[in-house]
C-alpha cells in the first residue's frame, strides 16, 4: 500500500524523499519478530522492509493457541508463550538456511563477522550442479591457520572437518533478531504500577535480560491504527472474554478512558452451542470448537430490527431474509440425523453485541460512544480531536469478521449520538452522520492485506518494516505506546533550476495519489477498504427486484467512491432485508439476501444512511 509505505517513512508526499537509500535501508536491515499476544491466541510472524511478512500478504500469521478444548489443547502455558515463539522460529530456521527457496532464507543468515564457537553455519560445498549447503556446528577456531573445525548437524556420525571462515555463513537465531510485542488491551486498560511491574517481569523472564535483539513494547491498539496508517482514533478489540474500546489522541494512548463490555468472542460460541444444543441434544460443550467453526464460517451481523429486537422480530415470524443452511453433524455425533439446518442462529449470535436487554451490560456501540464522551468530558482535547476519533473507529478481534458488523456499529453510533444525553459529544460533529468504522485496508489490486482478527499484528509490521528503525526497550511514560513517527513532508533537495522545477511539477501532478486522506480512504466507498467489495456483491439489478417495504427504519444511499463524506440528497426506503443485502459479505451463502427494490441501475456503492424521521420513531 502507498499509502501506507508513506506512514510507515514519516512523509505526506512522495515527492523529495530519496526513495534509492531508504529502500536500501529496508533491504539491509534485519527482519524483525512481531507479536501481538492476546488471551485465546497470540498471533506472530516475521517481518522484512521489503519482503514483508513471512506468510506473505493476504496469508493469516503463526497462530499460538493459548485456550484449550476437550478436542484441541493448548499449544503452551501462557507464561511461556514468547520461549514458544523462539523455539519454533528456531526451528524454522534450522530448515531456511539450506533452502534458498525458503521465505525465510535470507533472514535466517547472519553477517559472516558474527561466527562464534558453538554457533551454526551454513557451508557453501561446491558441487557440478552447484554450490550445496549444509548446516554445520562451529567447533573450534584455529587462529594459526584461520580455519574452522566444524561438524555437520544432520550427519554427525562423520568425522569434524576444517573450513575457511569465507566459506561459512552464521545461522541466526530467534533472539538475535528485534522484537515488537503487542500489549494486550487489557494489560494497558488497567495499567498501574502493581500490573505493569508483574507484566513487564513476565516478558522479562521469558525473553532474558542478555537477549542481543533490540525489544520494543507497544499498546495494540496503537497498532491497530497504524495497520491504517493513523496515530489517532478509537480501537475496540472484541477479545475471547471482554470487549474493549480504547482512545489513541495523537499518538498516545489514554487508558483512563477506555471502557469495558464483558462479553467476547468465547460468550459468542457459548450461544452457539446452547442454539445447536437445542437442535441436536447429542452436541454439547465437548464440540465447543466445531461449533465455534460455526460460528465464524456461517454467521454474519444483521440489518437493524427497527424498533423491535431481533429475537421478538424473529418470534413474530419475520425470517428476516435469512437462508438456512444445512451442515452436517460430526461422525460420532450423528443419532437419527445427520445434518443439521443453521437458520435464525446465524444472526442470533452476533446479536447478543447489540442487545440492550441482556442485563446491565453495554452494547458494543455504547461504549465505543461513552469512550469518545469519557475524553471529551476531561476538557484537554479540543472538539476536531474528539471529532476525529469520532471519524476514525477500528474494530479488531475473532468477531470483528462477522460480515455486516462495521457498517452496523456504524449505524447505531450515528442513532445513539442523535440522543440528548450524547448531545453535548455530537456537537464536535457537523453532522451525526459524521461517524466512521473503518475498514480493514486493502492493496493496489483491492484484495484485502489482512483481515481484522490479524489487524494490531499487521499494523506492528508495518512500523517494523520502517527505515527508521528502532532502539532498545523503551516504554512511553504512562502506556508502554512506542510513538508513531511524525507525519512531515520533507525538503526537497538542492539542485539545479530544471531540475528543481520538474520535482515541483511532479508533486503537485501526484499530490493526492499517496496522501493521504488516510481515513478516508478507508471508509466505506472510499476505494481502500474492505467492504466497498461487499456492496458490490449484494447490488441486484431493479429487473430481480420486487417491491420495498416503506416500513424500514433505514435506507440505502449511494455515495460516490471519490467523495465518501458527500451523501446523496436522495433516499429511498428499504426493506431490513434490503439493507442486510447491503451490510454482509456475500461468500455464495446468501446472507440475508431477498428481492426488493432499487430505482437504480449499475453498480453504485452503498451506506447506510437514517431514513428522515424513522429515528424519531424507533426512539
Amino acid at each position: 500500500s502507498g499509502a501506507l509505505l508513506a506512514f510507515a517513512e514519516g512523509t505526506t508526499t512522495p515527492v523529495g524523499i530519496d526513495w534509492r537509500h531508504r529502500m536500501q535501508v529496508r533491504m539491509e536491515s534485519t527482519p524483525t519478530i512481531v507479536v501481538d499476544m492476546g488471551r485465546g491466541y497470540t498471533k506472530f510472524t516475521v517481518a522484512h522492509g521489503v519482503r514483508g511478512r513471512w506468510e506473505m500478504d493476504g496469508c493469516p500469521p503463526e497462530l499460538v493457541q493459548l485456550c484449550s478444548s476437550p478436542t484441541h489443547p493448548p499449544d503452551c502455558d501462557r507464561n511461556e508463550q514468547l520461549s514458544y515463539i523462539h523455539h519454533r522460529l528456531d526451528r524454522t530456521f534450522l530448515d531456511a538456511a539450506t533452502d534458498p527457496s525458503h521465505r525465510l532464507h535470507k533472514a535466517a543468515l547472519g553477517p559472516r563477522s558474527e561466527l562464534k564457537v558453538d554457533q551454526y553455519a551454513v557451508y557453501r560445498t561446491p558441487t557440478a550442479a552447484g554450490a550445496n549447503l549444509v548446516l554445520v556446528r562451529l567447533l573450534q577456531h584455529c587462529k594459526e591457520e584461520n580455519l574452522w573445525s566444524v561438524e555437520a548437524v544432520k550427519r554427525r556420525s562423520e568425522k569434524p572437518f576444517k573450513v575457511g571462515p569465507e566459506e561459512l555463513t552464521p545461522m541466526r537465531r530467534a533472539h538475535d533478531l528485534p522484537i515488537l510485542i503487542g500489549e494486550p488491551f487489557v494489560i494497558t486498560a488497567n495499567r498501574d504500577a502493581n500490573s505493569q511491574s508483574s507484566w513487564d517481569s513476565l516478558i522479562r523472564s521469558q525473553l532474558g535480560n542478555n537477549r542481543p535483539g533490540a525489544v520494543q513494547v507497544v499498546s495494540q491498539a496503537q497498532m491497530a491504527l497504524w495497520a491504517h496508517g493513523l496515530d489517532h482514533g478509537i480501537v475496540v478489540n472484541i477479545g475471547q472474554q471482554q470487549t474493549i474500546a480504547m482512545p489513541v489522541l495523537r499518538g498516545e494512548v489514554i487508558a483512563s478512558c477506555s471502557t469495558t463490555c464483558n462479553i467476547g468472542s468465547a460468550d459468542l460460541t457459548q450461544v452457539m452451542v446452547s442454539l445447536m444444543h437445542r437442535k441436536a441434544p447429542s452436541l454439547d460443550s465437548s464440540l465447543m470448537t466445531w461449533c465455534r467453526d460455526l460460528k465464524e464460517e456461517y454467521c454474519y451481523v444483521s440489518p437493524p430490527a427497527g424498533n423491535m429486537t431481533l429475537r421478538a422480530r424473529l418470534a413474530a415470524g419475520d425470517d428476516f431474509g435469512i437462508r438456512p443452511v444445512p451442515v452436517e453433524l460430526p461422525n460420532f455425533a450423528r443419532g437419527e440425523q445427520s445434518t443439521v439446518e443453521l437458520a435464525e442462529e446465524r444472526v442470533i449470535v452476533p446479536e447478543v453485541l447489540f442487545e440492550s436487554n441482556r442485563g446491565p451490560r453495554q452494547t458494543l456501540p455504547q461504549i465505543i460512544v461513552e469512550c469518545a464522551s469519557m475524553v471529551h468530558s476531561k476538557g484537554t482535547y479540543t472538539q476536531e480531536d474528539v471529532r476525529d476519533l469520532l471519524r476514525q473507529v477500528v474494530l479488531v478481534g475473532g468477531a470483528a469478521d462477522f460480515p455486516g458488523i462495521r457498517p452496523r456499529v456504524e449505524y447505531e453510533m450515528r442513532c445513539l449520538l442523535q440522543r440528548a444525553e450524547n448531545q453535548q459529544l455530537s456537537s464536535c460533529c457537523e453532522s451525526t452522520d459524521d461517524v466512521y468504522v473503518l475498514n480493514p485496508p486493502l492493496d493496489r489490486s483491492s484484495n484485502p492485506l489482512v483481515s481484522p482478527r490479524f489487524v494490531p499484528l499487521f499494523g506492528g509490521c508495518v512500523r517494523a518494516a520502517s527505515s527508521a528503525g528502532y532502539g532498545e526497550l523503551q516504554r512511553d511514560k504512562n502506556t508502554g505506546a512506542l510513538r508513531s513517527l511524525p507525519l512531515q513532508a520533507e525538503d526537497l533537495e538542492p539542485g539545479e533550476d530544471g531540475g528543481l522545477r520538474r520535482r515541483l511539477m511532479w508533486q503537485r501532478r501526484i499530490s493526492g495519489m499517496l496522501a493521504l486522506q488516510l481515513p478516508n480512504i478507508f471508509r466505506t466507498g472510499g476505494g481502500g477498504g474492505e467492504d466497498d467489495q461487499v456492496w458490490q456483491e449484494f447490488f441486484e439489478s431493479d429487473e430481480e427486484m420486487g417491491a420495498p417495504d416503506e416500513s424500514a427504519s433505514l435506507a440505502c444511499s449511494e455515495e460516490s467512491p471519490q467523495s465518501p463524506d458527500n451523501a446523496s440528497s436522495s433516499h429511498s426506503h428499504a426493506s431490513p432485508a434490503r439493507s442486510g443485502r447491503c451490510a454482509t459479505k456475500g461468500r455464495g451463502k446468501g446472507k440475508g439476501k431477498r428481492k426488493g427494490s432499487d430505482a437504480s441501475r449499475g453498480r453504485s456503492r452503498r451506506i447506510w444512511r437514517p431514513v428522515p424521521g424513522a429515528q424519531g420513531d424507533e426512539e
